[in-house]
């Protein structure tokens, strides 16, 4: 069955004052939840930095219980992820919508420390559109979200939980602190729900932070920073001799600067996690996982070093699975969202970029000093509207034509093709040494399609 709510990898995403984010309806959602498994004995709740979250986290809430809940306040999705430990059979509702602008909204359900299985996503949802009100008022919907956004701009963080979060860390870092290393950090929280959570963790490890996002208001988070910007983050730390960290809005992406302001995406610190790893032989299953949208680049560096590649096509829950089938803990996105399971099943920029600040202190070295030697090859990414989504192997004269391409690329090169899971759009990538040459053959493809399916 095709999902009407929660997305393929993510959770529920949507514009607030759609469903299910309208006032009143995350409360049928979480009692769609309750006769689903999620009738436990602690449920958490947790929630980033827009104004939507609190009045979305209050309805969720009213449907359990009130000895059964366990509010966290503003905090990122991998901490109440891993907070989850610490209670018996808990399930968790995180009121996020990641790296999306502040209108937008959604909602991540986790058990057992990951995210729910699509089985349970659809049963959810089957006893939510049962249940769903079928007359809305679109206007008198505008009007009280506005009245409940109103109410909302406190967006603190629970400093015990601060505590807890990151004695957690230590203890899987094997080390208690970063105490009398001097180490700095620039943060670049995206306003979001790292800005005091995060900051305040590092802190805890005897790490100063030089903050450069602004302060959330419930509007800004993702607005020109963050993960999604982290040229503002390569700027600072250059400016400052420093390594630094993006995140996204509910900070499950990582994304670094180092002191020579490079950015370091989701491919080099995989790539940094696995050869550190290997070094120590500790690189379960001597292999990662990554995307597809992982430069080829990163792939042959790999390689070259014995490591395996495996991918899927995307989504950090799709890492995550095959990681456990094949016995790997290690795997990401290029975007930033990175998996070291021994820690969690779902990716933690803050744990990351102490990971990384660990390895730096052990090797008694910069970040910029641990640059792997390759250059990512020229990427560039076609989209093209579709009015039906046909098989790619049906399109007359595609399959033909991306064969010679690839012949014509002599190993040097890719082509990657595939169609959004959102939107009536092919997505045509062409990776290849030289950009002009790579941008050429794209709109060579687009030009196919657009003839047969627009």
């Amino acid at each position: 069955m095709k999902k009407q709510i929660f997305g393929e990898t993510d959770g529920i995403r949507v514009k607030v004052g759609a469903t299910p984010l309208r006032p009143g309806e995350p409360t049928i959602l979480a009692k769609a939840a309750r006769k689903n498994g999620f009738d436990k004995r602690k449920i958490l709740f947790g929630r980033d930095t827009r104004l939507s979250g609190r009045w979305i986290v209050e309805d969720l809430k009213a449907a359990f219980d009130e000895a059964d809940v366990v509010d966290c306040g503003v905090l990122p999705t991998p901490a109440i992820a891993k907070i989850m430990d610490d209670y018996e059979n808990a399930g968790a509702f995180m009121v996020t919508a990641s790296h999306n602008p502040a209108t937008d909204n959604g909602i991540k359900v986790f058990e057992k420390g990951t995210k729910i299985p699509d089985e349970t996503e659809l049963a959810i949802e089957r006893d939510f559109l049962k249940d769903q009100p079928k007359d809305v008022d679109e206007k008198a919907v505008e009007r009280e979200i506005e009245t409940l956004n109103a109410k909302s701009k406190k967006f603190d963080s629970d400093a015990a939980l601060m505590e807890n979060y990151a004695q957690k860390a230590a203890d899987a870092l094997g080390r208690a602190t970063f105490r009398g290393t001097g180490r700095k950090i620039v943060l670049d929280s995206a306003s979001g729900a790292g800005f005091e959570f995060s900051r305040g963790v590092f802190e805890r490890f005897d790490i100063e932070v030089e903050q450069i996002d602004d302060a959330p208001t419930g509007l800004n988070i993702n607005e020109d920073c963050g993960a999604l910007h982290p040229e503002h983050l390569a700027q600072k730390t250059k400016e400052l001799n420093l390594m630094g960290l993006a995140l996204d809005g509910d900070a499950d992406r990582c994304v670094l600067a180092d002191e020579e302001g490079r950015i370091w995406n989701g491919d080099r610190i995989v790539v940094l996690l696995a050869e550190y790893l290997k070094e120590k032989g500790e690189l379960a299953g001597n292999g990662v996982v990554l995307t597809e949208y992982s430069n080829l680049a990163t792939v042959q560096y790999l390689e070259s070093k014995g490591i395996r590649v495996l991918k899927v096509v995307n989504g950090d829950k799709a890492v995550s699975d095959l990681c456990k089938k094949e016995g790997f803990t290690l795997g990401g996105e290029a975007a930033g969202h990175i998996l070291y399971q021994p820690w969690l099943d779902s990716s933690d920029g803050t744990f990351m970029a102490l990971f990384v600040m660990g390895i730096l202190q052990e090797k008694q070295a910069r970040l910029a000093d641990l640059w792997s030697d390759y250059n990512d090859k020229p990427s560039i990414q076609v989209p093209v509207m579709v009015t039906e989504k046909r098989p790619i192997e049906e399109i007359a004269g595609f399959p033909e034509a991306i064969a010679a391409i690839e012949q014509k690329m002599a190993g040097d090169g890719r082509v990657f093709v595939r169609y959004s899971g959102t939107e009536n759009k092919m997505r045509i990538l062409i990776e290849y040494t030289e950009a002009k040459q790579a941008q050429e053959w794209g709109e060579e493809l687009a030009a196919i399609v657009r003839k047969e399916l627009e």
